[in-house]
């Protein structure tokens, strides 16, 4: 009798773990991580366009306001502004607006202070800066994830690059090509940037 109970016992115990370790679940998340529509850029050296450029960016994205006051240059307000370090990619943010266009500066890193050992006079030397336009034509809705649900889409996304140099190219970002059309997430790849190494 005494070994039954012992043995009904542990098999108690054993069906009792069980059932505490194989109910528990992953809490779902809603996170920033590729799940939030973002424009994707990869970044490629321009020279041979296969092999991906590392480098530090910062970025600003601006949309233009819902009413522009008139004769003034405070037309767009900045949604965000970011930076990744020795990365060949980064993921700017898109915000649905009434004029359907996202404003993005984008500088090959940070701007430089050198100091004048003579006089002691700090001159800033600007990082080099391109701008670049997303367009889009519709706003979608679509699974995104258990955590997140439904979402944003942007659909008939295009990008140019509208910082222009004498000879049609930007000041680092020398070309821009638009590989996907739809925005769905902050993961896939939207447009390739080919671009200068820094000096």
């Amino acid at each position: 009798m005494k070994k039954f109970q012992t043995i009904l016992s542990v098999t108690i115990v054993a069906i009792l773990t069980s059932f505490v370790l194989y109910s528990c679940e992953d809490d779902d998340i809603c996170t920033d991580e590729g799940e939030v529509p973002r424009m994707v850029a990869d970044i490629y050296y321009n020279i041979d366009k296969t092999t991906k450029l590392e480098d530090s960016i910062f970025y600003w994205a601006y949309v233009l306001k819902d009413s522009i006051p008139t004769g003034t240059s405070k037309d767009t307000i900045l949604i965000d502004q970011g930076s990744v370090n020795m990365k060949s990619s980064f993921a700017a943010p898109i915000r649905n607006n009434k004029k359907k266009e996202i404003y993005y500066t984008i500088a090959q890193g940070k701007d430089r202070e050198v100091k004048d050992t003579e006089t002691g006079q700090v001159t800033v030397i600007p990082a080099k800066r391109d701008r670049l336009i997303l367009k889009y034509d519709t706003i979608g809705n679509a699974y995104t994830s258990k955590a997140c649900g439904f979402g944003l889409t942007f659909k008939g996304v295009d990008v140019k690059l509208v910082t222009k140099t004498a000879n049609g190219a930007g000041n680092w970002i020398k070309n821009i090509e638009t590989v996907n059309t739809e925005i769905k997430d902050g993961s896939t790849t939207i447009i390739k940037l080919f671009a200068d190494e820094r000096n």
